[in-house]
C-alpha cells in the first residue's frame, strides 16, 4: 500500500471533493482517481461512491472503516520511522521549554556531563506541543510546565518538581510597589505585560482571569522575556508572571495576589515506547537526578 495514496484518501474523505484534494497536494485529479483505484484494488472493495450527475461524492461503508483507521495507520508508520531513526543514532534527546530551561538545566546538567557530546536538546515554547512530542516519541524525556500538578496518562512517568505562584512584578516606582498584596478586583486597574499565546503562563492567566470574571483594561503580550523585563522596568506595565520567569531581576518588586494561580513543573518520560539503550540509560539518570533534587528532601 502506498502511504501517499492513504494521505490522498484521508483528504478526499474529509473534503468529499476530488478537485480540492488534488489542489491540496498540487497534483492532477486523475492522480487522485488512480490512487483511489489502487486502494480499492488493495482492499478489494469500493471506498468512494460517486454520483457524477449531481457531482456528489460519498464514502461507502468500507470507506468509513478505512477512514477511521487511516490516521492511526499513518501515526504508527511515523512512530516506526522515528524508532528506526533513533535506533541508528548515537544521540539522546531531551526536551525543555525555553522559558524554564534556563532555570532548571544548570541544576540538572552538571551530573550528565558524560552525555555532553550526545545530547540533542529539543526546545519548544508550548507545553502542549512538547507533551504531544513525548507521546509520539519525537522526544523521549522533557521538563515542562503545566496548569495541573499531576498527569493521569498511563504511558507517562512523571516527577513533579515544583510549583510557582503567580504574582505581580513592578518597577520600584510603580504605584503598587509598596503594597503587601493585591485583591483580585484591584488587578482591573493595572496595565499588564505577559507572555504571548502558546505559553503555559498565558494559558493559566487567561483561565484564571475568566474564572474570576476579571475585565483587564489593557494586556500586552511578548514572546521575549527580556522585552517583558524591560517593559516592567519602564514603570508603566505590571508583569503577571512567576519567579521562574522573572529571575535575576532583584530591582523589580514582587507583589502577591490573593488566591493566585500556580504553574507546575515536571519531568515527564514516555515509559512505553521503545528507545535505544543509551537513551534508556540517560532517562534513568535524569529520573534519579530530578528525584534527588526535588522529591527526596
Amino acid at each position: 500500500m502506498n502511504i501517499r495514496d492513504l494521505k490522498y484518501f484521508i483528504h478526499l474523505a474529509e473534503s468529499l471533493s476530488f478537485t480540492k484534494t488534488a489542489e491540496a497536494f498540487y497534483v492532477s485529479q486523475p492522480s487522485i482517481s488512480i490512487a483511489l483505484k489502487r486502494l480499492e484494488e488493495n482492499f478489494e472493495t469500493t471506498l468512494i461512491q460517486r454520483n457524477r450527475a449531481v457531482q456528489n461524492v460519498q464514502l461507502t461503508e468500507s470507506g468509513e472503516i478505512l477512514y477511521r483507521s487511516a490516521h492511526e495507520i499513518l501515526q504508527i508508520l511515523d512512530r516506526t520511522k522515528q524508532e528506526i531513526i533513533n535506533s541508528q543514532a548515537e544521540t539522546v534527546s531531551f526536551g525543555f521549554l525555553p522559558t524554564i530551561g534556563g532555570y532548571y538545566l544548570p541544576k540538572i546538567l552538571p551530573d550528565l556531563a558524560e552525555y555532553s557530546m550526545l545530547l540533542n536538546f529539543i526546545e519548544e515554547e508550548s507545553s502542549e506541543v512538547m507533551f504531544e512530542m513525548i507521546r509520539n516519541n519525537q522526544v523521549s524525556s522533557a521538563i515542562i510546565s503545566s496548569e495541573k500538578p499531576i498527569f493521569e496518562e498511563k504511558w507517562l512517568t512523571q516527577v513533579p518538581m515544583e510549583e510557582h505562584e503567580f504574582a505581580i512584578y513592578v518597577n520600584k516606582n510603580h504605584k503598587i510597589a509598596d503594597r503587601e498584596n493585591l485583591s483580585v478586583e484591584e488587578l482591573e486597574e493595572l496595565d499588564f505585560i505577559t507572555l504571548g499565546n502558546g505559553y503555559t503562563h498565558n494559558t493559566i492567566m487567561n483561565h484564571w482571569v475568566s474564572d474570576n470574571s476579571l475585565k483587564l483594561k489593557k494586556v500586552r503580550y511578548s514572546n521575549e522575556i527580556q522585552t517583558i523585563n524591560s517593559m516592567i522596568d519602564s514603570g508603566i506595565y505590571a508583569g503577571f508572571m512567576t519567579d521562574i520567569i522573572i529571575r535575576n531581576q532583584d530591582h523589580l518588586i514582587r507583589v502577591p495576589i490573593e488566591d493566585a494561580p500556580k504553574v507546575y513543573t515536571s519531568l515527564i518520560i514516555n515509559n512505553e515506547t521503545p528507545v535505544t539503550a543509551i537513551q534508556k540509560k540517560f532517562n534513568d539518570e535524569v529520573l534519579a537526578i530530578v528525584n534527588k533534587l526535588y522529591t527526596d528532601n
